[in-house]
């Protein structure tokens, strides 16, 4: 298996790392910052250096575009001549919607781009960040849409499967305003207080000395690389500016609950506050695995129909085989989903849409 990276900084270098280290692929890689592409070569996240895009791409089952949000676009334009015949392409932007439509329409009929995100990183950047074990336990969100065809679906999650990813499918607008609110939003927020600490030290020396792990949580991300979030604001505007206005009147009433003195009232945001927080998923746990089976048209978009509708409820497909029949046009679509109790709830939300489900434990 041949695998492109175009891009090798912390996610794309920890993407040729997690490769080299669990599959047998070599692992090709472009970046305009030659001494980058040559480092990860170095350290063992890439087998060779290209001169161009087009070249890594060619010949490659995927293409990894590993660029800021902003060249997603233009590095999937520049790999199209390349890229060959039955090749997947995806991303690992923040930001979807553009991303997806424009990808889709420079892209030559014969090789598809599924969008996504793996939503693991930190505030470190460039190469010598990269980790192997980066992706481990960590949610990779795919993006498909009626034109994503489903072996290309089934490979490309397989593959990050033995990253140790867990995968969840979103429609592309949707995840726009969910990141907007889990991730976006976050950073402007780590921003503004740094900003307003600093300021404040300015008048007062020894404040940001006193600054204890609370503040240093809170604002960690505002050490990010600054021209990633420029991109991302420009490219998920909307949803952000929405986002914000909701949480400056989340904050505005929390505000006026201490202006008015009303402790009950503020007593409650802070209780719903921590049971929301103490309510966030924990660490992964391995359950007895159920198999879902059901029919499906054999047409495109209805892998995506599948995916994003089990990405809703927040459920990890394990792993998913597709069997086509030779008549009919129909196939049957295999899930394997951890534990009794999400196998039902995929069950159920499936049946609601029309398709017949059998649940059983494998």
């Amino acid at each position: 298996m041949k695998v492109a990276l175009i891009g090798t900084g912390l996610i794309g270098g920890s993407i040729g790392l997690a490769l080299k280290a669990g599959t047998d692929t070599i692992v090709v890689a472009f970046d305009t910052d030659v001494a980058a592409a040559k480092r990860a070569v170095e350290r063992g996240a890439a087998d060779d250096v290209a001169a161009t895009a087009a070249g890594a791409a060619r010949d490659a089952d995927f293409v990894f575009i590993a660029t800021p949000v902003g060249a997603i676009a233009d590095s999937v334009a520049a790999i199209a001549d390349g890229v060959s015949a039955g090749s997947v392409v995806t991303d690992v932007g923040s930001t979807k919607s553009r991303v997806v439509l424009e990808a889709e329409q420079i892209l030559r009929q014969g090789s598809d781009f599924i969008g996504g995100h793996p939503m693991a990183g930190t505030e470190q950047e460039g190469i010598e960040a990269a980790s192997a074990t980066l992706f481990q336990g960590a949610w990779w969100i795919l993006t498909p849409t009626e034109r994503s065809s489903s072996d290309a679906y089934r490979k490309l999650h397989g593959l990050l499967a033995t990253l140790g990813a867990r995968i969840m499918a979103l429609d592309p607008a949707e995840h726009d305003k969910l990141m907007a609110v889990i991730s976006h939003v976050p950073q402007l927020t780590a921003t503004a207080l740094m900003n307003m600490a600093a300021k404040r030290g300015e008048e007062h020396a020894g404040l940001l000395a006193l600054a204890a792990g609370g503040f240093r949580d809170v604002t960690r991300v505002a050490a990010s690389n600054p021209e990633i979030w420029l991109d991302i604001c420009k490219e998920n505007g909307e949803a952000i500016a929405v986002t914000l206005q909701d949480f400056a009147n989340e904050l505005l009433s929390l505000r006026e609950l201490i202006i008015g003195r009303r402790e009950g009232q503020l007593r409650d945001a802070f209780l719903q506050a921590r049971e929301a927080r103490r309510s966030l998923p924990g660490k992964e746990v391995h359950d007895t695995p159920y198999e879902v089976v059901m029919p499906v048209p054999d047409r495109p978009g209805v892998l995506a129909q599948v995916t994003t509708s089990i990405g809703n409820l927040g459920i990890n497909i394990e792993d998913l085989q597709i069997t086509h029949s030779s008549e009919g046009g129909r196939g049957v679509l295999h899930l394997t989903i951890a534990g009794r109790g999400q196998a039902e709830k995929v069950s159920a939300a499936l049946r609601d849409q029309g398709f017949e489900t059998r649940t059983s434990e494998l």
